[in-house]
């Protein structure tokens, strides 16, 4: 009986997903049946949407461009000058030749301002003359010897194309000889005075080039190898890329929609012609061989046919042969559940009940590791805000969802961020260790918390820098002022009460969550004041906001920073420091383009210092920058030019790179032999050793490290501890004595040293050493 249950349930199953299978594998069969049937007449539809859809942007572009030579000719046209020539009045020669210049003048800005004006001019009838934009002629000797029309004397020229009244009358293109040779024009005439229909006093032309309507047109013919013609509100054919140009009257006569679709035959041929009209009564015509448009209906339903027949084959054997063996892969599957997980099902329960539970308990799983990602946001959190803080997120990407999986709360819609940069933490911390910069950033974190007026969010910017984003509901001046007041408070805590002496640099207050950017910008350009205004205090944007910036933000200490990076082959220091030139200058808003661009060249020129310094072979400057002038000129933006410069910057410092580890033991070797010599002196510092070596304190205090696994200010202390030890040995020298000689202006100073790095105060070691030798 168990057996016969067993059975039951396995051939329920295979029937069930047979029936499943076979239903999933008539859908498409029935669905490619309509398709069928639909094909032919949806592809032709397409291709005739597509026909017009070019032809649409060729009728744009012609109305645009002909629209633009009717504008420039009546601006001619109304010429005060040209008004004057057109009357019978006589002046003297000599102002009738300084008109004749005007209007050349005139003339030749028109031609020069439009790409697709070959030449234009003026036939005076009243005078018979011929006024180009280069010169002054007769209108037999014109039309005769200067502009020749192919197969066109002068006498038809002046019968047909300027004689009796002519409002934008448009002539077919026809190949024309000039001075610079023959070209395949189409003319555009114009009687003058505008709108006169008798007593026409001359006429304006302008020969028109024919080479951006073909490049139009050529797109149209490359996708369907068919005819294409321009017809203008005369039914006459102005421009075609068929040799005769000539358009059947039968076609013509049918077009008289705005838009449409025929099909007709020609010599037995099928043609499909598509077509559209422009507001001034010219029409846009394509016509294709229908062969071309149904020969891909015709590849598309045997290939459909095909994949269906093979489809139903395939799914027929997939079908039964899936369903017959469905069973053995839901067992195969329990089964590597069971030796995986260890897990054993309820003694009635089937395998689909088993495959449930299974999920549920990766579903559990899935719980756990969720959390453990909650472990990890503030991680996440501090990235988001940093790149938040500068301006760096997608406004339109940024919601309420996405702020509260980063637990950052914006509450109102006015923002303002102040910048703190530690530059001197030495009463606080006893060695320039990671651990206790860490303890610096948290003391000025909770500080700015409770302090800082209004809902702050804090986050680490470097080492040494913070920034505070201020969030309020109002930006009126009291908000300003409890603010500036709050931060004054809090920097006096800090310098009185943990001994630390920061710069702080304070942006204005903006309305708009876009305005981000900017409030770091300011704030960046506020701190960068201090140049000015010293270290130690507060800057606000708003002192100098008012002043406009002539001159961009590049001190030379900023560049023997980037110098220093390059040369050492830090490309990621590099890209920092130049994003940060970047936003403190251009991202501001106020700096001029012209400035900007000598900004990028400024930077070009620490680019080539950085390369000389380098020695880089002539090779090697070939294969690392072609031409950066070139390079950096042919940018249209501020972005590309920041790209480009990037760019130049990545290979120098790929170049540097394999310099490096040399440059790097030569460097260190002459740092510690500068420490080795100079450790007696009082003033020795990192400030000092940078300003010696013409290196950033940063970069010099970082490469020391990286290269030594210790800073600085530890190698200066155990070269004097060991200095001090020998000296205590001789007995001839005082306390006083040594302090002196290893760089310790008192005694007091010199114990406190002694004792924190060798456990007893010097006195003591000197027993202790006395005794050692004694034994």
């Amino acid at each position: 009986m168990r057996w016969l249950r067993k059975t039951n349930r396995r051939s329920g199953i295979f029937f069930t997903i047979l029936l499943s299978y076979v239903s999933i594998l008539l859908l498409p069969v029935v669905i490619a049946i309509f398709l069928f049937q639909q094909s032919e007449k949806a592809l032709i539809d397409n291709s005739n949407r597509a026909n017009l859809g070019l032809l649409e942007q060729v009728k744009l572009v012609a109305e645009s461009r002909l629209n633009e030579i009717d504008k420039m000719t009546l601006q001619i046209a109304l010429n005060p000058k040209v008004q004057w020539a057109l009357s019978d009045g006589r002046d003297d020669y000599v102002s009738k030749q300084l008109n004749f210049v005007e209007i050349m003048k005139e003339l030749k800005n028109v031609r020069n301002t439009s790409s697709i004006i070959g030449d234009l001019f003026i036939y005076f009838k009243n005078t018979e003359t011929i006024l180009t934009a280069t010169g002054k002629s007769d209108s037999q000797t014109f039309f005769d010897k200067i502009l020749v029309y192919k197969e066109k004397n002068s006498e038809w020229i002046q019968n047909e194309m300027f004689s009796g009244s002519k409002f934008k009358a448009y002539f077919p293109d026809t190949p024309v000889k000039d001075g610079n040779g023959q070209k395949q024009l189409f003319t555009y005439v114009q009687s003058l005075p505008v709108g006169e229909r008798s007593g026409v006093k001359g006429y304006m032309a302008v020969l028109i080039k024919e080479e951006e309507f073909e490049r139009l047109i050529g797109q149209i013919e490359k996708i369907n190898n068919g005819e294409i013609y321009i017809v203008d509100d005369h039914q006459q054919v102005i421009i075609s890329n068929v040799n005769d140009g000539r358009l059947d009257e039968e076609w013509l006569s049918q077009l008289e929609n705005e838009t449409g679709y025929h099909e007709f035959k020609r010599n037995g041929e099928a043609l499909m012609l598509s077509y559209t009209a422009g507001n001034n009564g010219w029409k846009y015509i394509s016509v294709a061989p229908k062969q071309i448009v149904l020969e891909q209906v015709y590849k598309l339903k045997n290939l459909a046919l095909m994949l269906l027949l093979i489809c139903l084959i395939a799914g027929a054997i997939a079908a039964y042969i899936l369903a017959f063996r469905s069973y053995s892969p839901i067992r195969d599957v329990v089964s590597t559940i069971m030796q995986d997980n260890k897990h054993i099902p309820k003694q009635n329960s089937n395998e689909f009940d088993f495959i449930k539970e299974s999920f549920m308990s990766s579903f559990a799983e899935k719980n756990r590791l969720s959390q453990t990602l909650s472990e990890h946001t503030p991680v996440i959190k501090a990235n988001f805000l940093s790149r938040l803080i500068k301006g760096h997120i997608e406004i339109p990407a940024l919601n309420e969802d996405s702020l509260k999986f980063m637990d950052v709360n914006i509450q109102y819609d006015n923002f303002s961020t102040i910048i703190m940069d530690i530059h001197d933490s030495a009463q606080f911390t006893i060695a320039d260790s990671e651990k206790e910069w860490a303890l610096v950033r948290f003391v000025l974190t909770n500080l700015s918390a409770d302090l800082i007026w209004g809902q702050v969010c804090i986050v680490e910017l470097d080492r040494n820098r913070l920034a505070v984003l201020c969030n309020y509901a109002e930006p009126g001046e009291e908000n300003g002022q409890r603010r500036n007041a709050s931060i004054e408070k809090m920097k006096d805590i800090i310098e009185q009460r943990f001994k630390m002496k920061i710069t702080i640099g304070v942006s204005q207050i903006h309305r708009g969550i876009e305005e981000l950017g900017r409030c770091y910008g300011e704030a960046v350009m506020a701190l960068d004041y201090r140049l000015i205004y010293g270290s130690g205090v507060i800057i606000y944007d708003d002192e100098f906001a008012d002043l406009q910036q002539y001159y961009y933000h590049y001190p030379l200490e900023t560049e023997a920073q980037l110098i220093n990076y390059a040369r050492d082959g830090d490309y990621t220091n590099v890209e920092n420091l130049v994003d940060q030139i970047y936003e403190a200058n251009i991202r501001s808003g106020s700096l001029s383009p012209e400035m900007g661009k000598f900004l990028f060249f400024d930077l070009l020129g620490t680019f080539v210092k950085v390369m000389n310094g380098l020695n880089v072979s002539k090779q090697d400057r070939v294969e690392y920058a072609v031409d950066p002038v070139k390079d950096l000129a042919a940018c249209a933006t501020a972005e590309e030019m920041l790209l480009k410069t990037k760019e130049m910057y990545r290979s120098i410092c790929s170049y540097a790179g394999k310099e490096k580890t040399g440059h790097g033991d030569r460097l260190y070797f002459k740092i510690t032999r500068y420490i080795d010599q100079h450790y007696h002196d009082g003033n020795l510092s990192l400030s000092s050793m940078a300003e010696h070596f013409q290196m950033s304190p940063q970069y010099l205090s970082s490469f020391f490290k990286k290269h030594s696994h210790h800073n600085i200010k530890e190698y200066i202390a155990n070269v004097r501890m060991n200095e001090a030890k020998k000296m205590l040995a001789n007995h001839t020298l005082t306390m006083a004595d040594i302090a002196g000689r290893i760089g310790y202006a008192n005694v007091v100073g010199f114990i406190r040293f002694f004792k924190k790095y060798e456990g007893v105060p010097p006195g003591k070691y000197r027993e202790l050493l006395d005794r050692e030798t004694h034994i």
